[in-house]
């Protein structure tokens, strides 16, 4: 502390300071100030005296007063200091003020640029975007991962704000990673999506960081079958002659259990790990170390190969060997539970060997073997899945209960989406998998022979085979298997495995085919040239001729006796469920698509801009007129408050119910199809196969891998079909739904 100099005799004996003062004794007299400093406290922070070297001092030692703790700041926003206490975020100073921090590179506080807002806020991440920011953290970026060559995604920012970040970003389809390694893998497992580990032949190991694979030294040299961990500093690896590998984050360290081949590992935590392998053995490892678990039920004639479990169950699956009556030895799947007191052998369908498992919860598991077999548990009994392949399936993963995988023999991968079993197209190398993790739909990996590794961004786009090489004009569906697509003669119907072409008898006068357009599968619409209506009843195609043999461009409707026809002219046709009536609108309008969101509520667009719409009793205009020259080609809507109408030039307006708003497109092609599975996930296909994609926030580009024009397209659910003027259909699939979005941009 610190006092003034004072005068007295009762300070005879100390120290003068000044001209009249006197300093008690042992205080040290500051000659320039008249001022006394207790014994050790001249030249501190908290004395109270403002020294060289000191922006402030106000006599203690406490931040958020108006002096930090330390003296080097008066707290005050702009004098280059970053006081934390009272709430700065940054401070690269004003004027000549030199900034304590490295990230200020030189720049002032700017209320427009530079690393700190003039309030001391960084501008990154503060919501808007500052003149030399790439992005922000708080705004969604609008730019496509097409742009950085993905083929999909929105690219998220970097934390410094300085460049996007291609996270988010994906690859349509499984694709083959760079290969670290020749030797077959077995078994991968991860805690995230920068952090996966392989293993394989030989005691292969190898680490996947987020950017590619690379090998680890192994300190064994046998096989390796199966991996997991608790986390990343705390992974088991098990192979050949007991081998069993425990990885620290640094280290891989060796240890041995008996002599007979470990498969499989799955645990808990980092004490309460289990290991399956060979003659029924199965072990467990908690702070005592490894011991044999009794399994009374089992003989040696057992292996077992798969484990996993959730709270207190572990499931454990593998065969026996039996010997028939003629001497043929055969494998039959065997399946068992542990309920954290004792293993039992549970029922299950007839199956040869098992070698993968795993599920979302103690009801809701999978079980993978042989000829393509797949099991289910869903609390109470097992039962045989119908699986879309015949060869043997070694691995199962999943995100969640509608989102599971299965790989095995001949490059087979297959995806189950809560209902059924599909095939995925892998790369094309003739490769089998034997292993099978991920961190979350958007992110899995699948290993297996020569060193594979191939890894899923979470969405599909396939060209598919068309029966047909004439133009396409539209695409409807009542289910991903049972979708009908139109153009010139033909009606495509696909059947969950593959297009097949209907044509008409010339009598029939079918040709133009231009619209498609159904109530269910069983009451289909399409619509062409002369006035011809055709009619599907889930058995056969039925064609009639309307009251007047125009062109018809387009069917919509609400329902099997509501269905609405758009005549060429501009008017309508109207069918009740006994006979088709014609409808006027007040004005004739050069029409070119009509959407039905109701029995009383279609919407229609035209090539001169107009947007009408009937209530069931009157046609009203329903854009007003404006300076824009809008040509429209196609509309939508999720619903009569969530409306999409697209044309030329990528024009795309949104009608929220009140008014019609233009929309940023990112493109000048002219748009042709729009369509969706809900207001935050919506199409649309244009020129020069332009596919854009929106999800509540903006419209996005895809990839569509096509130059050709894309003309229309269909949604149900997660799968889309697309078809474009040569014939040609593609296939868009997500393993999940599009994500909720949080903002919407007109």
């Amino acid at each position: 502390m610190a006092l003034m100099a004072v005068t007295g005799a009762c300070l005879q004996g100390g120290d003068r300071c000044g001209d009249d003062g006197f300093c008690p004794i042992g205080h040290e007299c500051d000659k320039v100030n008249n001022i006394c400093f207790a014994p050790g406290h001249r030249g501190k922070c908290g004395n109270g005296i403002e020294e060289k070297g000191e922006a402030c001092d106000d006599g203690n030692a406490d931040n958020g007063d108006g002096c930090n703790a330390d003296c080097t700041s008066d707290e005050s926003c702009g004098n280059g200091v970053v006081d934390r206490a009272r709430g700065e975020e940054c401070d690269c100073g004003v004027d000549r003020s030199t900034p304590t921090d490295r990230l200020c590179r030189d720049a002032l506080n700017s209320e427009f640029r530079g690393y700190c807002r003039h309030d001391c806020k960084r501008h990154c991440g503060d919501g808007e975007l500052a003149e030399d920011e790439i992005c922000d953290t708080k705004v969604p970026v609008n730019t496509s991962c097409v742009s950085l060559r993905y083929d999909f995604g929105r690219p998220g920012c970097m934390d410094s704000c300085a460049d996007l970040s291609a996270a988010q970003c994906g690859v349509w389809n499984w694709r083959l990673q760079e290969p670290a390694t020749s030797s077959l893998l077995t078994g991968v497992w991860g805690s995230g999506p920068q952090d996966a580990f392989a293993v394989g032949d030989a005691g292969t190991i190898l680490h996947f960081n987020g950017q590619g694979w690379q090998a680890m030294q192994s300190p064994t040299t046998h096989d390796l079958w199966g991996v997991w961990g608790s986390g990343p500093r705390d992974v088991f690896a098990v192979g050949a002659t007991g081998t069993i590998l425990h990885y620290d984050g640094k280290d891989w360290q060796v240890t041995s259990y008996g002599s007979e081949s470990l498969i499989g590992v799955w645990g808990r935590g980092p004490q309460d790990v289990f290991v399956v392998g060979a003659t029924g053995t199965i072990l467990h490892y908690d702070d005592k170390g490894w011991q044999t678990m009794d399994l009374p039920m089992v003989d040696d004639e057992y292996e077992f190969s798969g484990v996993w479990g959730k709270e207190q169950d572990v499931f454990v699956v593998g065969h026996d060997f039996v010997i028939d009556e003629d001497g043929t030895p055969r494998d039959h799947g065997k399946i068992l539970r542990y309920d954290g007191k004792n293993w039992q052998l549970m029922n299950s369908p007839p199956s040869q060997s098992l070698h993968g498992v795993w599920g979302s919860g103690p009801q809701d598991v999978f079980a993978v073997g042989r000829e393509g077999t797949i099991l289910h548990y869903d609390g109470e009994r097992w039962t045989k899945m119908t699986s879309p392949v015949s060869v043997w399936l070694h691995g199962v993963w999943g995100s969640g209960p509608k989102d599971v995988y299965a790989v095995g023999e001949d490059g087979t991968i297959l995806h189950y989406d809560g209902e059924d079993w599909t095939k995925m197209t892998s790369p094309p190398v003739e490769l089998s998998f034997f292993g099978v993790w991920g961190s979350g739909p958007q992110d899995v990996f699948a290993v297996g022979l020569e060193g594979a590794t191939v890894h899923y961004d979470g969405e599909d786009w396939q060209p598919m085979t068309s029966p047909t090489l004439e133009p396409l004009s539209d695409v409807w569906g009542s289910g991903p298997n049972d979708v009908f697509a139109v153009g010139a003669d033909k009606v495509l119907h696909y059947n969950g495995q593959e297009w097949q072409s209907k044509t008409f008898p010339p009598a029939d006068g079918v040709h133009g085919l231009s619209s498609v357009w159904g109530s269910g599968p069983n009451d289909v619409f399409a619509v062409g040239e002369n006035g011809k209506i055709l009619r599907y009843n889930g058995q056969e195609w039925q064609v009639t001729t309307a009251p007047e043999p125009k062109r018809l461009y387009a069917v919509w409707g609400s329902g099997p006796n509501d269905a609405f026809v758009l005549v060429y002219d501009g008017t309508f046709l109207h069918y009740d469920g006994q006979e088709w009536q014609p409808m006027t609108p007040p004005t004739r309008e050069p029409l070119s698509d009509i959407w039905v969101s109701g029995p009383k509520d279609l919407f229609a667009v035209s090539f001169t801009g107009a947007i009408l719409r009937y209530d069931g009793l009157e046609w009203q205009p329903s854009l007003p007129t404006s300076e824009e020259a809008y040509s429209f080609r196609s509309v939508w809507g999720s619903g009569p408050r969530d409306v999409f109408a697209v044309g030329e030039n990528g024009t795309i307006l949104h009608y929220d119910g009140e008014e019609w708003r233009a929309m940023s497109s990112t493109t000048l092609a002219d748009l042709y199809g729009v369509w969706g599975s809900g207001p935050r996930d919506v199409f649309a296909v244009g020129e020069s196969g332009v596919l854009l994609h929106y999800d509540g926030i903006s419209w996005l580009k895809l990839n569509s891998t096509t130059e050709r024009r894309l003309v229309a397209g269909w949604s149900a659910g997660s799968t889309s079909f697309v078809v474009d003027n040569g014939g040609g259909i593609y296939r868009h699939t997500r393993t999940t739904p599009a994500a909720p979005a949080t903002a919407a941009s007109p």
